[in-house]
């Protein structure tokens, strides 16, 4: 099984005073960009950790499902496919990927605009 880690980042941020949301957002992403199964563990472990002192509520929803937030890790899957999988809501995954690339584009061949 494996749980959104977008909305995982969401849900933990929601409890975070505005003020520190940014910070434990960055430190969230680093740690499931993280190839390795036991870095990216103990990296939110560690987050986990800080959470514990700083905002209890933050650090009881960061470890709820913590585990299957893993399992593209834990399967070793491709970094580049984890990426797309990382959420498991395909349609927002693939809106997501879309506004990705669409700000890339600096000049519309053809288009209408």
């Amino acid at each position: 099984m494996q749980r959104c880690q977008l909305h995982k980042r969401s849900n933990v941020k929601d409890h975070l005073p505005e003020h520190c949301r940014a910070e434990y957002d960055r430190w969230l992403r680093n740690a499931y960009a993280l190839a390795d199964y036991g870095e990216a563990k103990a990296a939110l472990q560690k987050l986990w950790r800080q959470l514990c002192e700083v905002n209890p509520s933050a650090a009881r929803s960061l470890e709820e499902g913590m585990e299957e937030t893993l399992t593209l890790h834990r399967l070793g899957v491709a970094p580049l496919l984890r990426r797309s999988l990382s959420s498991t809501n395909l349609i927002e995954s693939c809106l997501s990927t879309v506004r990705h690339v669409t700000r890339n584009v600096k000049r519309w061949q053809g288009g209408l605009i």
